[in-house]
């Protein structure tokens, strides 16, 4: 499960120098440079081609060698045999590349430098364990670390211990793989590496992973996103993406491992890395198949081995024909499933994958056992049995012993089919107990090492801190603590004693605005009720006066007093409204003729027009709301106009536009905000002479704030003043 979650890991750089130069700058320098010169520049051509076209770090390296054998040079020639072995490797040719990066340990322990062995043995190591030679592999990753502990290459150091421990994975050994796994992120702590160490960190978790501890596994797998996303590394975050998607896709939660594949292939595809595509397409496919989505696992499984053979990437190709294998054989499609499958064996035998081979040979058995071909599917079960017990694959050595207790069934051989599932019972229960061991162990060491942190945590407490500067502190802390509350409570005062003025601010400026108002009232009413007392009283005394000329005057007073007691009663209204009236379909033409006509009676020596015209265009307004608007405005231009009064409007996807023109004297723009407020006729003598009471712009302003509309005063084309109203219609 471990190699199927982790397939990245690192290793010391195979140049003691990387430089940024681009194949075209280098090939251009190789021609320019001496022959004894051109073996450093076909070294660095090697090194920047090794993983992506291992093909050309093969060539680069066939005419380093041939050079070399003219101007030899012993730390050249064991860097170019070495980035050959990693070619060789990842071109699935592993014996080429075993004797290559033996041939670089020879030179180098002819040298007697030490730290020219550490590359060569890595490499041979790795190509040792790609081929499931662990011992072998593990010899050689011994004597790298034995050479590197002499030195003060931490990360060196720690990327070997990390190697080793893939390999414990892979021997079943989980309690050494995950102790060598705690060393290696220390060392690249210490270092001072942490995209280094974040990989040790991703072996670990795929150590909880295997051992069914998946939420420890995904705690450690979001630790390390949360640190490749603070580096900006963006191809790490893509691998933990995957990473964490498989482990979601292992616990069932396939929604969220379908969104972490998601956006795994969203990072993969600007870095143009097709070998990860295809593992994350194979693994998406994975997902699905467990889902039992067949028809999306077969897409999903098909267009990654199409970005697999585009990679020449013979390793990722041939799980991705398991995997097909796998699907067919799921439905019975016999044919598809035998044709994917011979693909996959041809490629597990040549590569030498011991553990594919194992798995290929199992789905073999499966296929004849579905065909009747009974003595074929035992040959085939019994050499994945082999294989699995020489790779220590105790899973893979279950499912054959359970297939092949099917097949004993099969041919009616019962008491070996009794044995065979016993067997496959055994290895059950001492893989359960393994697991159990490896919990124990593991949690066993990690508190061993939590009580060692202790211990020493204890020491340095004890060595560090005296009793006297304990005082010290205490008391300094208790002072600091005094002085921090005793700032609050000053502060705390301050903004009470703010917050209360700007309280008193508020209501006292309330208060004078009602007084203010209750003083324009008065004001207001004085004239009127003046007038109505001064007729009676003349009416009272004297016997010759034309009565019906003073009933007249007290008519008009009491008419202007009715008048004025609508407005207040109005604009009270409008103090007080708190709910919009709702919209509903408005034809605008209909609404303004009929205020024209409603108008144009009362001033009959005056011309009162709509400029635009809409026609049927209809708008979603409040209708009394908006008339009353409407009405107060041409009221308005009506009273203050000499001759004519225009309204036009217009109107886009979210606001209508109504202006309102008028010939008057106009309104100076230092007074246009005060005409808004009540009783304010720009008159100082407050005589009705020009008429109106001084509300009905004030009543405007307060409806049209309400509906966050806007009201706004100009010069008008006509002489006097346009009063513009800005409606939302959203």
């Amino acid at each position: 499960m471990l190699c199927c979650l982790f397939t990245f890991f690192c290793f010391p750089a195979f140049a003691s120098e990387q430089t940024s130069q681009t194949d075209q700058e280098l090939l251009t320098q190789l021609e320019q440079a001496k022959p004894q010169d051109k073996v450093e520049v076909l070294l660095q051509l090697a090194v920047n081609n090794r993983s992506q076209t291992p093909h050309d770090t093969l060539r680069y390296g066939e005419q380093a060698l041939e050079l070399l054998e003219k101007y030899p040079h012993r730390d050249n020639e064991i860097l170019i045999l070495s980035n050959m072995g990693w070619s060789y490797m990842i071109v699935g040719d592993y014996d080429k590349g075993v004797v290559l990066a033996e041939r670089a340990v020879e030179l180098a322990e002819g040298g007697g430098d030490d730290k020219a062995l550490i590359v060569p043995l890595n490499i041979a190591g790795l190509l040792y364990w790609r081929q499931g030679r662990y011992e072998e592999a593990l010899q050689f990753y011994y004597r790298a670390l034995d050479v590197i502990k002499g030195s003060d290459d931490l990360k060196g150091q720690a990327a070997t211990l990390n190697n080793i421990g893939l390999i414990h994975i892979e021997q079943g050994s989980s309690p050494k793989a995950f102790d060598y796994f705690n060393q290696a992120k220390e060392l690249f702590e210490k270092a001072g590496k942490r995209h280094a160490m974040t990989t040790a960190m991703n072996n670990i978790a795929g150590i909880h992973s295997a051992q069914s501890n998946y939420s420890q596994a995904l705690e450690v797998q979001l630790e390390v996103l949360r640190v490749r996303e603070e580096l900006g590394d963006e191809p790490g975050i893509a691998e933990m993406l995957l990473n964490i998607g498989i482990t979601y896709d292992l616990i069932g939660d396939y929604e969220k491992a379908h969104d972490y594949f998601s956006r795994a292939i969203r990072y993969f595809e600007p870095l143009g890395d097709s070998r990860a595509i295809a593992q994350t397409l194979n693994a998406t496919g994975l997902a699905y198949f467990h889902q039992k989505e067949h028809e999306k696992a077969a897409w999903h499984y098909e267009k990654a081995l199409s970005y697999a053979k585009s990679t020449s990437d013979r390793l990722v190709e041939a799980g991705v024909l398991l995997s097909l294998a796998q699907l067919h054989l799921a439905l019975e499609e016999v044919a598809p499933a035998q044709s994917y499958l011979d693909q996959a064996l041809e490629l597990t035998e040549e590569l030498g994958l011991r553990q594919s081979e194992a798995q290929a040979r199992y789905h073999q058995a499966e296929i004849y056992l579905l065909q009747g071909l009974y003595e074929e599917a035992l040959r085939e079960v019994l050499q994945s049995i082999q294989i699995s017990e020489e790779t220590k694959n105790k899973a893979e050595e279950s499912k054959s012993y359970e297939l092949l207790s099917r097949i004993y069934q099969a041919r009616e051989q019962y008491q070996l089919a009794l044995q065979a599932f016993r067997k496959h019972k055994a290895i059950n229960d001492q893989v359960f107990s393994e697991e159990t061991r490896d919990k124990l162990l593991q949690a066993q060491s990690l508190f061993e090492a939590e009580k060692r942190n202790k211990q020493i945590e204890i020491l340095e407490r004890d060595k560090a801190l005296q009793k006297t500067k304990i005082e010290q502190q205490r008391f300094e802390r208790n002072v600091w603590i005094a002085s921090l509350l005793f700032t609050l409570i000053v502060i705390l005062l301050l903004y009470s004693r703010f917050s209360q003025r700007k309280v008193n601010k508020a209501l006292s400026n309330h208060l004078g605005i009602q007084r203010s108002l209750m003083q324009a009232i008065a004001h207001e009413f004085r004239a009127p009720l003046a007038k109505v007392q001064l007729a009676a009283d003349m009416l009272e005394e004297s016997d010759d006066v034309n009565d019906k000329k003073l009933f007249s005057t007290i008519h008009k007073g009491t008419s202007q007093l009715d008048s004025l007691l609508k407005e207040i009663i109005e604009l009270l209204k409008m103090e007080s409204l708190k709910e919009l009236e709702p919209v509903e379909p408005t034809l605008l033409d209909d609404l303004i003729h009929d205020q024209v006509l409603a108008y144009q009676p009362l001033y009959p020596e005056k011309s009162i027009k709509l400029l635009s015209s809409g026609g049927e265009q209809q708008f979603e307004l409040p209708q009394k709301h908006f008339t009353w608007i409407l009405s107060n405005l041409l009221s308005n231009a009506a009273h203050y106009s000499l001759s004519q009064v225009e309204i036009h409007y217009s109107s886009s996807h979210s606001v209508l536009k109504v202006s309102v023109d008028d010939d008057g004297i106009g309104i100076p723009k230092n007074d246009r905000d005060k005409v808004f407020e009540p009783f304010v006729r720009l008159d100082p003598s407050r005589t009705r002479s020009t008429g109106g009471t001084g509300l009905g712009l004030a009543i405007v302003q307060r409806l049209a704030h309400l509906y966050n509309a806007k009201v706004s005063i100009s010069d008008s084309p006509l002489g006097g003043s346009r009063f513009t109203l800005q409606w939302p219609l959203k």
